[in-house]
């Protein structure tokens, strides 16, 4: 089935004004399903509330990205000699600062930097950083400094989870030999394994811990509140089953978040984000869960 969908390779001609990517937008589902990093002072892959830096895959090259239209089924990919003429015409149109969410036109973030600009190219000696050692070789890694509060705690909280380019494109169709086709199938199923193994066996308390939270969200301004929280509070609350993305998230927010929660202030944000994450217990079957899913990798 996947043998006979077209590929495409998406381009820009550099002579030809009207194809160009005009934006970089954060969103919570990037097609080529490559998270992005906050960095610490001393230790990657921690939170840095004083440099706000987020790094992250923009384009990850030769990675096919099953699309759909009106024309039927297809897959697209960036190669390496393209996402070069992206990054060269991002620069000459000086859009290093053009950044949305989840392409929305009406969202764009005011509060937001492009401090680096990394393309991986082995040929020259650019090789891959350590956080984004299995990228693709070509692969456009971005880092933004984030000063609007708001838009960086989102990202803290995994509202986000990477980047998306958006503009105006040529395809060119490619053909593949077979090998190759069922190489780069492969690479995408193992990308999205993460989201077609599901978890719907968390105890009781999770549930509870969530409706009580989602009380307490309801009642609350908001200011400070986690959003998507919310709506994995409203899937605990239904007994509804969850992907292995949403239980690592999980995994990761409340054990974040734990130190800053106080089960004698239930008004304090943190408090209640805990709770709509699936409190205590939440982390404790989170953490479980993980350990024997990958002992069964």
């Amino acid at each position: 089935m996947y043998k006979d969908l077209p590929i495409y390779e998406i381009v820009i001609d550099l002579q030809d004004a009207e194809t160009s990517v005009s934006f970089n937008s954060l969103v919570s589902n990037p097609a080529h399903e490559k998270s992005f990093m906050m960095f610490s002072k001393q230790r990657q892959f921690e939170f840095n509330d004083d440099e706000q830096v987020i790094t992250g895959i923009a384009i990850s090259s030769d990675t096919p990205i099953y699309r759909r239209d009106e024309d039927g089924e297809f897959y697209v990919v960036f190669s390496k000699q393209s996402i070069k003429d992206i990054i060269f015409d991002y620069a000459r149109r000086n859009n290093f600062n053009n950044v949305n969410l989840e392409h929305n036109p009406h969202e764009v973030v005011k509060g937001i930097y492009m401090i680096h600009s990394y393309q991986i190219d082995l040929d020259k000696g650019f090789t891959h950083p350590e956080r984004f050692k299995d990228a693709n070789d070509g692969s456009w890694i971005v880092s933004y400094k984030v000063t609007d509060s708001d838009v960086y705690k989102r990202a803290k909280e995994g509202e986000f989870s990477g980047f998306s380019i958006e503009g105006m494109f040529n395809l060119k169709e490619i053909m593949m030999s077979e090998e190759q086709t069922f190489k780069k199938i492969y690479q995408e199923l193992k990308s999205v394994s993460n989201y077609i193994i599901f978890f719907n066996d968390y105890p009781k308390s999770v549930t509870n811990n969530a409706r009580k939270g989602i009380k307490l969200y309801e009642k609350n301004d908001k200011k400070g509140l986690s959003k998507t929280g919310y709506k994995m509070a409203q899937i605990f609350s239904k007994r509804q089953t969850i992907t292995l993305a949403q239980l690592k998230r999980m995994r990761n927010f409340l054990n974040k978040n734990r130190e800053n929660f106080d089960s004698k202030n239930m008004q304090k944000s943190e408090s209640i984000n805990h709770l709509l994450w699936g409190g205590d217990s939440g982390l404790e079957w989170s953490e479980n869960t993980l350990k024997k899913a990958k002992s069964k990798k």
